[in-house]
């Protein structure tokens, strides 16, 4: 997973992990185009819905005979109409997530959630679907808004190419300000590690499920953030904020590791609560295993 060039982010073995799966919307969405997807709206399509009284102006040919001759009154057919769906990827780009590995042979979790975030964008374009990407720190960095094509897919995969993981984070405040402008009722997904303030980052989420957004919350994480295999005293400097302080981190593993825990389970928790799917990724798992376990378990749950 080397090289330069934006197209590096659409990894083949990522790719061929997930070729046979679909993503699909557990709610319902808002759309233009014939789809795979249920929307609110009526229209034409092979899902029979309800009846209405016939008024001025309806197709003839949505009229039920049948219905005629049992009540001899007029009533037309409605259908629910089938659509394209938006989603849009939301990826954390602040300092936090530049955190360099011990492992060198280990991605940051940016360039993970880079990749991530390109493959669920090439698996919605290939669907036919509108793909779109956000990127943020304290707020929103870099707006892509969701549409269909393959031009579209590689502005979005230069986009990432081009950024760089810097500055705070205020997630619970960014989510609030994206959610603003994504004014259509599609698929979000959030990859970030969900640092802050667990109400906060929790309130965040909450606002985009709130304006009708199907959320998936992906937690992401180092491994070394998981495991803290640390050793040695060394000094360690908060990447957004600069600080530092040194400390021998055998004394104080599992003090981090309670703290760790207890920071992860309350995200998962409150997601849950609010209706929103919640994984939890750490780098050492392969992207296209995390990636590929996730979209199974939602056909199957569609199922």
């Amino acid at each position: 997973m080397t090289g330069t060039s934006p197209t590096r982010f659409l990894d083949p073995q990522i790719l061929r992990s997930i070729a046979r799966i679909e993503l699909k919307a557990r709610l319902l969405v808002e759309g233009l185009y014939a789809s795979r997807h249920r929307c609110p709206f009526y229209g034409y399509s092979v899902e029979f819905v309800d009846h209405r009284e016939y008024a001025p102006g309806d197709e003839p040919r949505t009229i039920d005979w049948k219905m005629l001759g049992r009540t001899e009154k007029y009533y037309v057919k409605r259908f629910e109409m089938e659509s394209n769906m938006n989603v849009v990827c939301l990826v954390d780009a602040s300092g936090s997530m530049g955190y360099q590995p011990l492992d060198p042979e280990r991605m940051t979790k940016f360039d993970y959630a880079r990749y991530f975030g390109a493959a669920l964008c090439y698996l919605a374009r290939k669907q036919q679907d509108a793909p779109g990407m956000v990127l943020f720190d304290e707020g929103i960095r870099e707006f892509i808004p969701a549409r269909q094509g393959q031009r579209h897919l590689f502005t979005i995969l230069a986009r990432l190419e081009q950024a760089q993981a810097a500055r705070e984070t205020r997630l619970g405040d960014a989510l609030k300000q994206i959610a603003e402008r994504l004014t259509r009722r599609g698929i979000i997904v959030v990859i970030s590690d969900c640092y802050g303030e667990p109400e906060a980052v929790l309130d965040g989420l909450r606002h985009l499920r709130a304006r009708g957004h199907e959320v998936i919350n992906f937690q992401l994480m180092d491994k070394d953030e998981v495991e803290f295999p640390f050793k040695a005293l060394a000094s360690f400097r908060d990447l957004e904020t600069g600080r530092q302080v040194v400390t021998d981190p055998l004394r104080q593993r599992a003090v981090y590791l309670e703290r760790f825990e207890k920071f992860r389970h309350r995200i998962a928790e409150g997601c849950a609560a609010a209706g929103i799917d919640h994984r939890f990724v750490d780098t050492g798992m392969p992207i296209e295993e995390s990636l590929r376990n996730y979209l199974l378990y939602r056909r199957e749950r569609a199922r």
